[in-house]
């Protein structure tokens, strides 16, 4: 028969082997929970944010506008100067549209190929030059205002 003092060491070394083990378990799920909650700013984007994203080799996402904005007159040109500033925030100087777009696969972005030529440099076919885009497709602010 054990002891009256063996049995309540017993029931205490139990009681604290029970409470080590939620303690255990809560650094990882709070290291966890914290790193879930510091998610880079390219992911979730902030209102003034650009919403463009770098893929690689030259290779820029882009979100498609849902309409046409005050300083462009259709949909298709806002893309075309979207895909222009976006250029101009990678540092390019021409951009290709990438085939897909506003398609059944490519909802809601597109992707561009960003080219830095040098001046006088021959642009690649199907290329669009930067300053062109912004000059034929984005209306004047004077325009906007009217």
């Amino acid at each position: 028969m054990p002891s009256a003092e063996s049995a309540p060491s017993s029931g205490l070394s139990n009681l604290i082997g029970r409470e080590q083990a939620p303690v255990r378990w809560s650094v990882p799920l709070i290291c966890l929970l914290a790193a879930g909650c510091s998610l880079p700013a390219t992911i979730i984007p902030g209102s003034g944010a650009p919403s463009d994203e770098r893929v690689g080799g030259g290779i820029v996402r882009i979100v498609l506008p849902k309409s046409a904005h005050a300083d462009c007159q259709s949909t298709d040109e806002c893309t075309l100067v979207k895909a222009a500033e976006a250029t101009l925030r990678a540092g390019g100087t021409h951009f290709m549209l990438l085939p897909g777009h506003g398609g059944t696969t490519q909802t809601g972005y597109a992707y561009i190929k960003v080219f830095t030529l040098a001046p006088g440099e021959g642009a690649p076919s199907g290329t669009m030059s930067v300053e062109e885009a912004l000059y034929f497709f984005r209306r004047p602010p004077a325009q906007v205002a009217s």
